[in-house]
């Protein structure tokens, strides 16, 4: 009987009416707990994790890191976004020479969001999108705008820090195509070497350096790079490592040679064997499940 009685109690108040806030906080709770049995288990054990911004990577679209966003979902981080970008946005900078304050435009709007919480800021940039990422967090003018990241970071959040991860970023490529490049035509900046001015890689490296982005530890710098098995044996592979770092031998993920993606003075750097540069068949890329866990060590 007294099972009973208790039974009916707890039914009972199980039954009692609540506002709309605690009904959703209710629901999110068990939603997560179907969706993602293991997501919150590492948040708990220590402080909570930081919510991630994702910056697709040269030519690539959002939709193909959606199986990076579950995996760090399910490793704990409260939110992670991946910012809004479609393949054919690229085509301008690339063939006209057009800035690409498109891509840093939606990157403040969508960190701006993300600063809005109550937890450190991580970026994780791929390929370009890890350079692109320093010019956000710096406060050199780019293409007439001025995005200072970090001091966004530091008036937003008490801890005021952010985090960036670059996966395969050719940070220090000598971008010497096979079939040459076009100078861009960016206005409103200041004073810049011409190379800086043709080239917003360039640009990142003049103005947004490690050294220069970690001075008042506000900013960490983590780099990762693959390596590949024969990676350069393939025409493509050599002619990307021959572009790059202006050697076909290189080790590299078969995109990015590990050397042009360990930019100097960057925190700390993690180089992953048999990880490749770009998703495709029979191939474990960056956002592959097993590496996400492996590089995700490294965040906060």
């Amino acid at each position: 009987r007294s099972r009973r009685h208790h039974r009916s109690k707890v039914t009972a108040a199980a039954m009692l009416p609540v506002g709309e806030r605690g009904r959703a906080a209710w629901a999110a709770s068990f939603s997560g707990r179907t969706a993602r049995p293991r997501a919150s288990l590492r948040a708990r054990a220590g402080p909570p994790r930081s919510d991630v911004l994702i910056a697709p990577g040269f030519f690539n679209s959002s939709a193909q890191y959606a199986g990076m966003r579950e995996r760090l979902l399910a490793l704990g981080h409260p939110r992670v976004e991946i910012l809004d970008v479609r393949g054919w946005e690229w085509l301008a900078p690339t063939l006209l020479g057009t800035s690409f304050a498109f891509y840093l435009d939606k990157m403040d709007a969508a960190a701006r969001d993300l600063l809005l919480g109550p937890t450190r800021l991580s970026i994780v940039g791929h390929s370009a999108g890890g350079w692109l990422a320093r010019i956000w967090l710096g406060e050199a003018r780019y293409a007439g705008r001025t995005y200072q990241g970090l001091a966004l970071a530091r008036g937003k959040r008490e801890d005021g820090g952010v985090t960036l991860l670059t996966l395969g970023t050719p940070h220090l490529s000598l971008e010497e195509y096979p079939f040459g490049r076009v100078e861009e035509r960016r206005e409103g900046e200041g004073e810049m070497s011409q190379a800086a001015r043709a080239s917003s890689l360039r640009f990142a490296n003049e103005f947004c350096s490690a050294a220069a982005l970690q001075s008042a530890d506000l900013c960490e710098i983590i780099c990762v790079a693959g390596q590949m098995d024969g990676g350069g044996e393939t025409w493509g592979a050599r002619a990307s490592y021959r572009a790059t770092c202006g050697k076909e031998d290189a080790r590299g993920d078969g995109i990015c040679p590990v050397e042009s993606a360990i930019l100097p003075g960057c925190a700390r750097s993690l180089v992953l064997d048999q990880v490749s540069h770009s998703p495709g068949k029979d191939k474990t890329w960056y956002g592959a499940d097993p590496v996400v866990d492996r590089w995700d060590k490294m965040l906060p």
